[in-house]
C-alpha cells in the first residue's frame, strides 16, 4: 500500500473516532441518567469535559507537534484517549465517568492538529486542501456512526461495551 494513503487512512480513522466521541454522549444521555441516576447538570458536565480538556491541551500539544512531530504526539496522545474510553466504559460512578471522558478529550486533542501538520509534510501544496478537506469529511462519518449506529448497538449492547470496544479500536489506530 502507498505510504501516503496509508498515513492518509489511519489519520481519517482517528478523526473519525474524535468525532464519535464528542457527539456520544447525547445518544447515551438517557442510558446514563438512568444507570448511574445523573440529572441534566452532571450530563452536561460530562459532555463539557470532552470539550474543556480537548481545549486545554491546545497550546501544549502545538509545541509538542514542533518539537516531536505528529508521528509520535497524535498517537501517544490517543492512547490516553484509549484509556479514557476504557474507563468511561468501566465507570460506576460520576467521578470515573468524568475522569474518562476528560481523558477522551485529552487524547483527541492531537487528531485534528496532528494530521493538519503531516499532511504539510506528506503532501505537496497544490494537494494539501484536497487532502484535509477529505480527512475532515470522512472523519465527520464518525459523527453519523454516533447517531443511529450508536443507537443500535448501544441497544444491542450496551454503553460499555460500545467504549471499551471503541478503546480497543482507539488503541489499534494510534499503534
Amino acid at each position: 500500500m502507498n505510504r501516503r494513503l496509508a498515513v492518509f487512512g489511519l489519520f481519517n480513522a482517528a478523526y473519525f473516532f474524535s468525532y464519535f466521541y464528542r457527539s456520544a454522549n447525547a445518544v447515551i444521555a438517557g442510558d446514563l441518567s438512568r444507570e448511574l441516576q445523573l440529572d441534566a447538570g452532571q450530563l452536561g458536565l460530562l459532555t463539557s469535559l470532552f470539550f474543556a480538556t480537548f481545549a486545554a491541551i491546545q497550546l501544549p500539544m502545538g509545541v509538542w507537534l514542533d518539537r516531536w512531530g505528529s508521528r509520535w504526539v497524535t498517537p501517544s496522545l490517543m492512547f490516553i484517549g484509549a484509556l479514557g474510553s476504557f474507563i468511561f466504559g468501566s465507570a460506576h460512578n460520576l467521578t470515573f465517568l468524568a475522569i474518562g471522558r476528560a481523558l477522551i478529550g485529552v487524547g483527541m486533542a492531537g487528531v485534528l492538529m496532528g494530521s493538519l501538520k503531516i499532511f504539510s509534510q506528506w503532501f505537496s501544496l497544490k494537494r494539501f486542501a484536497t487532502v484535509s478537506g477529505s480527512m475532515v469529511g470522512i472523519g465527520a462519518l464518525g459523527a453519523l456512526a454516533a447517531a443511529s449506529p450508536l443507537a443500535w448497538l448501544n441497544a444491542a449492547i450496551g454503553w460499555r461495551a460500545v467504549f471499551l470496544v471503541g478503546g480497543v479500536a482507539t488503541a489499534l489506530v494510534a499503534a
